[in-house]
């Protein structure tokens, strides 16, 4: 391989595995079985989900546990504008993220602004989100306990986001995830991304040269709430429905965190990787042991613990790790190219010390 050849490998590795990941994914949706598709949807739903999270933590570091309330907001947006005035779902994919972004402000100024680290953050995300579900209930429009269900046209249209075959919902969610994923792809190089980074590394640095903390903690954390809310109108209309149960229910904050975390929190291909793996176990062993209905948490939870002691990076840290590993080869091919910092964008960034453990990885420590 030239010097080029493995610079430019190097360089487009990102964009090209998500135009690989766009192709195949289309393609496999309208190949595999009902029950697949069912697997995909709620894997990619996930997904979305996750990396809003991923996206927050690996930005500034903060643990929030709201982000299934912007998913909520978005499925409920969907759903109620649909229904009361006739707005197409694919014009609630721009509405819902801006509403999210709303509501979001003031839980971002708390959870941005307040001392006591990643702890008292994550407790106040959590109380957001336990509050979420009895503010639903109380609202009479939004349908209450029972939530609201999707007029059905006569027939499937593309404009209602109401369609007869499944693999349509996938392929949606498939779109979506490689958007948000190229995003974060380009925020990590960006100029707003150096800010961000310069923040979360060493925040009385980062102002003493004038970048405006306040305010970029403010912005992301209002950028990883648009980020959920599309998650919620495509699932809404997957299901012809919106209820505090399906957004809000026991489980939904833990497999959010779940997916996020095993796939390797804090990095962008964590929650995709994590959530397919998750939701195809849980499937399996839900269908093993007849479709009880604690089998899919406790898939989540025993998958979670057993990563927890064997990879504590992730699936996405772990192979970052051993990327790093084979790098001097490439190192070698580049020569003098690859010792200038910063000379091959794309570059993975250190790997985490050893014995380093989960909860210190995800930030979950008392600072």
């Amino acid at each position: 391989m030239t010097r080029r050849a493995a610079a430019l490998a190097v360089k487009y590795q990102g964009p090209l595995a998500l135009a690989v990941l766009l192709v195949a994914g289309w393609f496999l949706a309208g190949a595999v079985n009902a029950t697949t598709v069912t697997i995909l949807v709620l894997a990619l739903y996930y997904a979305i989900g996750g990396l809003s999270f991923n996206f927050l933590y690996g930005s500034l570091g903060i643990f929030s546990l709201a982000q299934p309330v912007f998913v909520a907001v978005g499925g409920y947006t969907s759903v109620y504008l649909y229904n009361t005035y006739g707005i197409s779902p694919w014009l609630s994919l721009l509405i819902a993220p801006v509403i999210a972004a709303i509501l979001a402000l003031p839980v971002a100024l708390v959870a941005t602004r307040i001392g006591g680290g990643a702890v008292l953050t994550a407790l106040v995300t959590l109380i957001v989100a336990e509050a979420a579900t009895p503010l639903l209930i109380a609202i009479k429009p939004l349908g209450g306990a029972i939530g609201l269900y999707a007029k059905s046209p006569p027939r499937p249209t593309f404009s209602a986001m109401q369609y007869a075959n499944g693999a349509d919902f996938v392929r949606i969610l498939l779109v979506i995830n490689v958007l948000f994923l190229s995003l974060w792809l380009w925020w990590n190089r960006s100029r707003f991304g150096l800010f961000v980074t310069a923040i979360k590394d060493a925040p009385d640095a980062g102002e003493s040269v004038g970048v405006p903390t306040a305010r970029m903690r403010l912005a992301v954390f209002l950028i990883a709430a648009m980020l959920a809310a599309p998650a919620g109108v495509v699932y809404a209309q997957y299901n012809l429905l919106t209820s505090p149960d399906l957004f809000l229910g026991a489980t939904a904050l833990f497999q959010f965190i779940v997916v996020a975390l095993v796939g390797g929190a804090a990095r962008p291909w964590g929650a995709l990787v994590g959530s397919l793996l998750i939701t195809y176990l849980s499937q399996e062993v839900s269908d093993l042991s007849g479709s009880k209905p604690g089998a899919a948490p406790l898939t989540f939870a025993v998958v979670f613990v057993i990563m927890a002691l064997i990879v504590p990076r992730g699936l996405s840290g772990t192979w970052e790790r051993i990327a790093q590993r084979r790098r001097p080869s490439i190192d070698a091919s580049l020569g003098p190219i690859a010792k200038r910092p910063g000379a091959v964008p794309g570059t993975p960034p250190p790997a985490a010390a050893d014995g380093e453990d989960l909860t210190t990885r995800h930030g979950l420590t008392a600072s």
